[in-house]
């Protein structure tokens, strides 16, 4: 799902569509602000939906000759460390750090929940399959009117967010399938894949 058809998505239920459609296909500068607005909001609801409901997951082959693995060094923004595993796929254990990450040296696979990087227009949304952009759709209008000093609309679309598409249909204890993004050492690895938490 692209951030795109969010933002025109929300922009919609907020009744503004053409400002929002307009700008991003480059016919008008009208909806530039709202736009703007709009993607500002896109990035809080993404972030939270990735820290509170739906966690991202990766994986990611790491050689290390100490055995410490600086969070900065991983791909993403690492949230929380699931686990760490060997070449042969053995659980190793580990000790969390302020900046790091201690566990055996070599070559091992990091499996980890990441916060998403802020998008742009045009980007595409961290979640492909585990959450609807309709459900995105009412994150952002809730967040727009929020921060417009529109409490009450914002309350009415908070709840669609929150109830609509329940995210209890979502949530990784009922269906246990997240989204994998796997980087191997070389680089990033071409295909999506789902796999079982």
């Amino acid at each position: 799902m692209t951030v795109n058809e969010i933002l025109v998505l929300a922009a919609g239920e907020l009744g503004v569509e053409e400002k929002v459609k307009n700008y991003l296909d480059g016919t008008d500068e009208e909806g530039k602000n709202l736009t703007e607005g709009l993607l500002r909001c896109f990035n809080l609801v993404e972030n939270e939906v990735a820290l509170d409901y739906l966690p991202l997951y990766c994986e990611e082959d790491v050689e290390s000759e100490t055995g410490a693995i600086r969070f900065d060094e991983l791909s993403r923004g690492a949230v929380r460390i699931l686990r760490i595993t060997d070449e042969s796929g053995n659980k190793l254990p580990f000790k969390l750090f302020p900046e790091y990450v201690k566990t055996q040296a070599g070559n091992v696979t990091v499996a980890y929940t990441y916060a998403p990087v802020k998008k742009s227009i045009g980007d595409d949304s961290d979640f492909v399959v585990q959450a609807s952009p309709r459900l995105f759709a009412y994150g952002v209008a809730s967040e727009y009117c929020l921060a417009s000093g529109l409490f009450e609309e914002a309350a009415v679309w908070d709840k669609k967010y929150k109830d609509g598409e329940t995210f209890e249909n979502y949530s990784l204890e009922k269906v246990g399938v997240t989204y994998v993004f796997k980087k191997e050492r070389r680089g990033v690895e071409g295909k999506d894949s789902t796999a079982t938490v």
